[in-house]
């Protein structure tokens, strides 16, 4: 009776413990933004500029992926860093030229820890991310009981918990804060906004306009929501203050919502309005970055599209007598093969919802693409003089573009997963260096780069 007695308290005990963790708020609460001044968009212009030359524009592009795409574009970093460049300031990496990093899902990763630390990701990226079991790891917090309780909250969910373990590997707590350094460049970490399907990125104006303190926010929770596929994750939250610090909207935004024609503008203006009043969107809810843009090109679509004046967007970030505009678009999408097309026999539900997904990405990506290079293909013509010609290259850095058959089809079969082998690591960094120095499109600008430099001396 004793023994019973001491189990039933036992008992009892832990369905008050799960009862107590279950109705806990285990969210990050996110910062409201007292006030709102016009300072804040000068800090942000300062960030873009750097130490830069302003006759370069380099933009660089990060696709989703998982391990396979982080590792990806961790080479094509290696390979900018041992590349160099002339400029006004004399000659330097590549690397230390790049104004804008846009990414996407298993991109982000290597964006965001690039963004924070600079040259030190050759040091302990490899070791601290891509060549973990960060997909058993994640397993595991989700057999622990302890997990188990915070888990049957409805304000934490397994996208939180992979939120706090990408903290204790590898962003130690860092915000965006941490980002604003002198000679970084800007990172946008993409996700998808699960309501309106649209991109959303985290961004210091998108963040302002939602009222929420931007360099507060935690660098793993816009990791995780970019790479927080819908189904195996849950979303990520952001709690909407907008209309709460007296934030003023961009002049773009009247403009374009005033548009008569359906343009990307348009699109924009009516999303990015739509997070102005919180009564009407309260809470948002992130997911995959892949869902809305699995290149991350979209960015710097928008970057001179939603202005509408090539020429006044370049000069507020100090770019206004570029010469030369070079987009690297860095895609670890493999080819997808589908062996039921050689039966009659249906597909499976599984079968025909994968098909759905990658097909649609995958089309959806390449008219980004080429939007994208054609707009920028325009652009460039449009800021060019007799005097003073703006070139524009676009760089595709992808397996197809890797010579060897065997390495190819090796590449073409490495999952989207976060748990690779040493040799499939090994063998996506070295590819992916491969794939950017034997670019015809990246050795023009690397000439190109040269003339220029010799002809102004």
């Amino acid at each position: 009776m004793k023994h019973l007695s001491k189990a039933l308290h036992l008992g009892l005990t832990c369905c008050l413990l799960l009862l107590l963790l279950s109705c806990a708020h285990y969210a990050i609460d996110d910062t409201p933004l007292e006030q709102w001044t016009p300072e804040r968009s000068n800090s942000y212009v300062k960030r873009v500029t750097g130490d830069r030359s302003s006759q370069l524009l380099v933009l660089v592009a990060f696709s989703g992926g998982g391990t396979r795409a982080a590792s990806f574009s961790y080479g094509v970093l290696q390979e900018l860093a041992d590349t160099e460049v002339s400029t006004g300031k004399g000659s330097r990496p590549l690397l230390h030229e790049i104004d804008i990093i846009s990414s996407v899902s298993g991109g982000s990763f290597t964006s965001a820890y690039y963004g924070l630390y600079g040259d030190r990701i050759f040091k302990d990226y490899e070791a601290r991310f891509l060549r973990q079991n960060v997909e058993g790891a994640l397993l595991w917090r989700l057999a622990n009981p302890v997990n188990w309780f915070r888990l049957a909250s409805s304000a934490y969910g397994k996208a939180d918990m992979s939120a706090d373990y990408y903290d204790k590997i590898l962003f130690d707590n860092a915000t965006f804060a941490d980002m604003f350094r002198p000679d970084a460049p800007v990172v946008v970490i993409n996700a998808t906004d699960l309501a309106t399907g649209l991109r959303f990125p985290f961004s210091r104006g998108l963040f302002d306009a939602l009222c929420v303190y931007y360099y507060q926010y935690p660098v793993s929770r816009a990791v995780t929501a970019s790479s927080a596929v819908p189904g195996l994750f849950s979303t990520i939250t952001i709690e909407n203050h907008g209309g709460s610090c007296g934030f003023e909207p961009p002049s773009w935004l009247a403009e374009a919502a005033g548009e008569v024609k359906s343009t990307n503008r348009r699109l924009q203006a009516q999303a990015f309005s739509g997070y102005l009043d919180s009564l009407e969107r309260p809470w948002l809810f992130l997911v995959d970055g892949g869902v809305a843009d699995n290149l991350g090109l979209r960015e710097f679509y928008n970057l001179f599209d939603l202005t509408g004046n090539v020429h006044s967007t370049l000069d507020s970030i100090n770019h206004g007598d570029v010469r030369q505009i070079l987009i690297i678009l860095v895609d670890s999408h493999a080819k997808t093969k589908h062996k039921w097309i050689f039966k009659r026999a249906n597909p499976s539900l599984f079968q025909v919802l994968g098909s759905v997904s990658a097909v649609q990405i995958g089309r959806y990506s390449l008219d980004t693409m080429i939007i994208v290079r054609d707009a920028y293909e325009k652009w460039a013509e449009e800021l060019s003089t007799a005097g003073h010609p703006v070139t524009f290259h676009f760089v595709e850095v992808r397996f197809a573009g890797v010579p060897d058959e065997n390495d190819r089809n090796r590449l073409y079969g490495i999952g989207t997963n976060f748990n690779l082998s040493d040799e499939d690591v090994d063998l996506l960094i070295t590819s992916a260096r491969q794939a950017l120095r034997d670019s015809e499109e990246f050795q023009d600008f690397l000439s190109e780069n040269r003339q220029i430099m010799e002809r102004e001396r």
